[in-house]
């Protein structure tokens, strides 16, 4: 994918020889990076945003910047501490949900794992060393294990796929004990079985056969297969005792719930090109993407008109909305409603409609008043209470963890001029001096509505020293006009 950087291969090389669909996406990888700023936060937002508009064009960019991130992280030891935490806080909070979003598990638990690791090392190696003391001895056992289920499944003639097992990852580990108070004795999934069959049919009688072979623990058993995860996800769970004192967990899945649990999205670019083949992934017969994923490149799709007006806005609403884990509500009568997690009812409010949310006098969860900042959890019914004499105020602002409820309140606050609650700021700009350059700054103060009170300009040494005195409605718009005046004014040395 780096044969345009690397190899010295021109552009026009590559389209004779490979076409224009691999043309495009090594020209996406290779330009999704290259761009520098005089700031990082910049750079960052600006390389984002070139990422989703061509994974809005082409999923399959997509995979391979995350297989390209993937193996940066293998090798990320070897940068300079700096520039190693810096791409670590990148992957957590982008590419590793961004991999999860599109239901590609293994890449997403690898990534996630290997932050986890140059963020926090002395954390994960205490972890690291808890998971093998428990484990000690384990993994000797665990090919007995196996032969002892693989010997009673074939003895039913069940088409069996594979066996498989894993060690949880410290990182999973760490998210998990934050859940159980730190008790390390609370988590049964230290060592995980995968068994994939053919058929339904046959994961229930897998299921009997782990159940007659060890003791359950019947508390942790769950059956995703009847009731699947609200991403899609299928496959029934079960925890056995495979020792005196050990526990262990269980998957049991069909092929095609395997192939798109460990693969997501890229499993609809697999199918496409070894649907003819036999072998491992014969059995996969997903031709379409999932609603969820569809649902996913068609919210890229709606970001894009956002993307160009503030990158550094955009970076904060990624990672807040698009690429936060979701939940799952229900409206009274039965709608379900999908919302980031951490949303409050007022975002819920504004989902089902701008006007619901700008009269919304009050909130019902499960039957029980609630206050105006509750975050609501998966399964949650909600009820919102309005009152046609009620409006937005600037506070909501402050609740909202949303871009479609804050961009409503926004527009409201705007059209109705809140001016009791307009603040002064001042903003002082030093730039390279040229002709216009003070006209060009309050051209851009201008399209942004906010009006200039004062203005003071003085040169020295070839640079232009400005000062403005501005009436704005709040703080974020005072922070997003700077952001356009560094990003549209090339002569910009410093804002203050």
């Amino acid at each position: 994918h780096d044969i345009l950087e690397d190899a010295n291969v021109q552009k026009e090389e590559l389209l004779k020889e490979f076409g224009e669909s691999i043309t495009f996406l090594v020209e996406a990888v290779t330009k999704i990076g290259e761009i520098k700023y005089r700031e990082k936060n910049l750079t960052q937002a600006e390389n984002l945003r070139k990422l989703i508009l061509y994974i809005a064009r082409d999923l399959r960019v997509a995979i391979l910047k995350l297989a390209d991130r993937l193996d940066n992280m293998r090798t990320l030891e070897y940068l300079p501490e700096e520039k190693r935490r810096r791409i670590a806080l990148e992957t957590r909070d982008v590419y590793a949900p961004l991999a999860l979003r599109l239901g590609i598990f293994e890449w997403a638990s690898e990534l996630d794992d290997l932050s986890f690791k140059f963020l926090e090392p002395e954390k994960y190696k205490e972890i690291e060393k808890e998971i093998k003391k428990r484990l000690e001895g384990i993994e000797e056992i665990i090919p007995e294990i196996i032969e002892k289920i693989e010997k009673e499944i074939l003895k039913r003639n069940i088409n069996l796929y594979d066996i498989q097992y894993r060690i949880k990852k410290p990182a999973s580990v760490y998210r998990k004990l934050q859940k159980k108070n730190w008790d390390f004795d609370q988590i049964y999934d230290l060592i995980a079985f995968r068994i994939i069959v053919s058929t339904v049919d046959e994961c229930y009688l897998v299921l009997g056969i782990l159940h007659s072979l060890f003791k359950p623990l019947l508390e942790e058993f769950d059956d995703y297969i009847t009731y699947p995860k609200p991403n899609g996800y299928q496959s029934l769970h079960t925890t056995v005792l495979i020792t005196e004192n050990k526990y262990a967990e269980f998957q049991i899945r069909t092929l095609d719930m395997h192939i798109k649990a460990e693969e997501g999205v890229a499993a609809y670019f697999a199918y496409a090109q070894f649907k003819e083949s036999k072998g491992y992934k014969k059995g996969l017969s997903g031709e379409e993407l999932s609603e969820e994923e569809i649902k996913f490149i068609q919210e890229l799709t709606k970001w894009k008109n956002i993307i160009n007006e503030n990158p550094e806005e955009f970076l904060k609403e990624l990672k807040t909305d698009i690429l936060q884990e979701k939940i799952y509500v229900f409206t009274p009568k039965g709608d379900v409603i999908e919302m980031p997690k951490g949303s409050t009812v007022l975002d819920f409010a504004y989902k089902i409609h701008s006007e619901i949310g700008h009269h919304f006098a009050g909130a019902k969860v499960n039957n029980k008043i609630v206050p105006i900042d509750y975050e609501p959890k998966t399964g949650d019914i909600i009820e919102i209470i309005t009152n046609k004499n009620r409006s937005p105020s600037p506070d909501w602002l402050k609740i909202v963890k949303t871009y479609n409820a804050r961009k409503h309140i926004r527009s409201y606050l705007k059209k109705f001029r809140f001016r009791e609650v307009r603040q002064i700021y001042e903003i002082k700009i030093i730039a390279k001096d040229r002709i216009g350059l003070l006209k060009d700054i309050s051209n851009i103060i201008s399209a942004y509505g906010i009006n200039i009170i004062e203005v003071k300009s003085q040169t020295k040494n070839n640079l232009a020293i400005l000062k403005f005195k501005l009436v704005v409605n709040d703080k974020d718009e005072y922070e997003r006009l700077k952001s356009a005046i560094k990003r549209k004014i090339n002569e910009i040395i410093k804002i203050e």
